[in-house]
């Protein structure tokens, strides 16, 4: 398996990135090809798994079984502030579910433009339902925050997208239903010595 992946000199090592694929307890999930795609964007972006910027979500069965690479809208972030040119960020929100008003509008200032980059999204266009057309439990229990996330994620990446372009999508962007998800959580099972030694690799 391994000899089909290519290690690369910066970044987090492939053996690295399928360590933590088996600690995650997904390996087995996976299939070849999958594994692939994982180590591969991991590397091309230097996403670290093992400091919450990359992980998979798999669900269905079959046919209909999908797996997702994804990473958080933090990241984003991140990335934007290393280019040196952001200048400032912010979301407004407002209107309500009720009536389908609900939106976020982010505001993103760059240096090198004259003018803000604005960017909405709205609540009914990007609220995530299960098979029977309920809303899940985190979008109906927390609508603004989640819409501001989206908003965040989708306005980061159009604002910065020489930098961000091909980078994976939020969670909250994709439409999921029931999933097993492999999240940054198990990461809490290492001891500080395991993360260290692990995330730090180079080799």
């Amino acid at each position: 398996m391994t000899n089909q992946l290519v290690s690369v000199d910066n970044g987090i090592s492939k053996e690295k990135l399928l360590e933590f694929l088996k600690i995650a307890g997904v390996a087995q999930e996976l299939n070849e090809q999958e594994k692939i795609q994982f180590v591969e964007i991991a590397q091309a972006y230097k996403l670290n798994p093992f400091k919450r910027e990359i992980y998979c979500n798999t669900y269905g069965q079959g046919q209909y079984r999908t797996t997702s690479i994804i990473t958080g809208y933090e990241v984003y972030i991140k990335r934007a502030e290393r280019t040196g040119q952001l200048n400032g960020w912010h979301v407004d929100i407002d209107g309500n579910v009720k009536d389908n008003t609900l939106r976020a509008v982010i505001t993103i200032y760059r240096k090198d433009w004259e003018k803000p980059f604005t960017h909405e999204v709205y609540f009914e266009e990007v609220c995530q339902k299960t098979k029977d057309g309920r809303l899940n439990s985190i979008w109906a229990k927390m609508p603004r925050f989640m819409t501001k996330k989206v908003a965040i994620a989708q306005g980061f990446r159009l604002c910065f997208s020489d930098e961000l372009g091909g980078m994976p999508y939020t969670a909250d962007e994709l439409p999921q239903e029931e999933k097993t998800t492999v999240t940054a959580e198990v990461v809490k099972e290492l001891t500080d010595a395991d993360r260290e030694i692990i995330a730090n690799s180079k080799d």
